[in-house]
C-alpha cells in the first residue's frame, strides 16, 4: 500500500488530537483518499479501482471508521 505525505500527516495529526482529547471532524477528498492508498479514482461512478479489485467511495470511507457523505463526495473522520 503506498501512502503519500499529506495523508500520512493528516492522520498522524487525528491520531495527535485523539490523544489529548482534542479531536473534531477530518473531511478527506475521496480522490486524494483513493490516490493516498494507491488507487485510481472514478468521479463518475464514485469508484476507486485497487489492484485487482474496485471498491466504493464509501466502503473506503467506512474501513477507516468515517462517515461517508455521498452528495459532498467526501469522507468524515473523527468525532462532533
Amino acid at each position: 500500500m503506498v501512502m503519500r505525505e499529506p495523508f500520512v500527516v493528516a492522520l498522524t495529526l487525528v491520531a495527535a488530537l485523539t490523544a489529548t482529547g482534542c479531536a473534531g471532524k477530518l473531511r478527506l477528498n475521496s480522490a486524494q483518499m483513493c490516490q493516498a492508498h494507491g488507487g485510481t479514482y472514478n468521479a463518475s461512478t464514485k469508484t476507486c479501482t485497487y489492484q485487482p479489485s474496485t471498491r466504493t467511495a464509501k466502503q473506503t470511507c467506512e474501513a477507516h471508521g468515517g462517515y461517508y457523505e455521498p452528495t459532498l463526495d467526501v469522507c468524515e473522520i473523527g468525532r462532533d
